[in-house]
């Protein structure tokens, strides 16, 4: 029997690129550090976000950074201790905010967001997980219209990339959420948009997905590669055990750059720190998932319980948890919703793998052509993962695919422009 494909990382991301090279008919491994909470597909807003094409760079970036550095509980912060590591990595964001770089990169984010729910069926239908996904409309929320029209270029890149909306004013709002603070007077209801109820049972179906077609588990941190030629042959796992391989899919998140470096490719992967807060018994619940686009946070129902969960802090994977984050979620989630009960409030913060261009790679290694990657999904690895897996599976199989993954390649960070 031929070695396994060994896909690292068991989060939305890895688990959907296995099943994936499994319905090819390929043996898959999947390594699992086995700490899910550590990772971003644990503690994320639940989104299939459908039309969320925008990067985090734009020409305005620029004027944004002395706030990122100012107010350490914004809805992006950036940590003064770690501006000297992190330098070169805001240089080539700022670089991808010009206006000719941030159209190209929301085209290429708008072809993955296209085939959301066209490569999510088959595994929902697979996994038995169909229950698990809540129809839309997702609710965007703003204080004002004239809040809405101030989103300009952004909101253009969305309707380029032919998002479904409707624009809801106070009445219409209303009717929807009775709940709301009378301070929301706008919003944009986005019929598309759906979400996943329980993020963790979502991770738990397509596992038990994985295990029942035959897949394989092994819980461990991968520490190295066994090479033979220009290809890898088997990684090695903390402790020495060696699993043989016969391909390599890197889908380790915001670790991934770790395990590149290894074999000759260091990309400049950052971690855009998320926080959440889960409330037990919020007294309101909202009808509808939503996002609230002044203060940066989204809020998911979960059965009985409320998820807050969002903003970003560019920080190292090793920097402590700055829990104050968190605690203004829910200073937010107040404002959203009088009366909401925090009591019991249980905090989270996770590491999504960002880039600075804001597209993931997609892509095999430069010299061990064995080896493919797929992480930098920043904030939208649940909303990408199935396409992603896809497209891996294509390049494992030698499938010829209609979709253009140049946009995805490692390769596009070896140029003067990304020096």
């Amino acid at each position: 029997m031929s070695a396994p494909v060994v896909v690292i990382g068991g989060g939305f991301i890895g688990l959907c690129s296995a099943l994936q090279i499994q319905r090819r008919g390929l043996p898959v491994t999947l390594v699992d550090p086995g700490d899910p909470e550590r990772a971003a597909s644990f503690g994320n807003a639940g989104q299939f976000a459908v039309g969320e094409v925008v990067p985090l760079s734009g020409p305005d970036t620029p004027a944004k950074v002395p706030r990122w550095l100012m107010d350490p509980l914004g809805p992006l912060a950036l940590r003064w201790r770690h501006v000297p590591r992190l330098t070169p990595w805001l240089v080539r964001l700022l670089r991808a905010g010009r206006m000719d770089r941030v159209a190209a990169i929301s085209a290429a984010l708008a072809a993955l967001s296209d085939r959301i729910h066209l490569d999510y069926q088959p595994l929902l239908e697979a996994t038995g997980a169909q229950a698990l996904v809540q129809p839309g409309p997702h609710l965007r929320l703003y204080p004002s219209r004239q809040h809405f029209d101030a989103e300009g270029w952004r909101w253009d890149l969305r309707v380029k990339a032919g998002l479904k909306f409707e624009l809801l004013d106070r009445e219409a709002l209303r009717a929807l959420e009775p709940t709301l603070s009378d301070d929301i007077t706008f919003a944009i209801a986005s019929p598309e948009r759906s979400s996943v109820i329980e993020p963790l049972a979502l991770m738990r179906a397509l596992d038990t997905g994985f295990r029942a077609g035959g897949g394989t588990v092994e819980h461990g941190t991968v520490t190295g590669f066994s090479h033979g030629g220009d290809a890898v042959r088997g990684v090695a796992l903390q402790g020495g055990r060696l699993i043989a391989a016969s391909q390599i899919v890197i889908a380790a998140g915001a670790w991934s750059h770790r395990l590149t470096a290894l074999l000759g490719d260091r990309l400049p992967l950052e971690s855009e720190r998320g926080y959440h807060a889960v409330l037990p018994n919020p007294g309101v619940m909202p009808r509808h998932a939503m996002s609230h686009t002044e203060r940066g946070f989204a809020v998911l129902p979960m059965g009985d319980r409320l998820r807050l969960a969002g903003t970003v802090e560019l920080a190292s994977v090793d920097a402590p948890a700055n829990w104050d984050r968190a605690r203004r979620i829910l200073d937010g989630g107040r404002a959203l919703f009088p009366g909401l009960n925090t009591e019991g409030a249980k905090f989270w913060m996770g590491h999504r793998p960002g880039l600075p261009d804001s597209l993931p790679v997609i892509d095999r290694a430069t010299i061990a052509r064995n080896v493919i990657y797929a992480f930098g999904h920043g904030h939208m690895g649940l909303s990408f993962a199935a396409t992603t897996g896809r497209l891996v599976a294509d390049l494992a199989t030698d499938t010829p695919s209609n979709f253009d993954i140049t946009p995805f390649r490692a390769t596009r960070f070896s140029g003067r422009a990304w020096a």
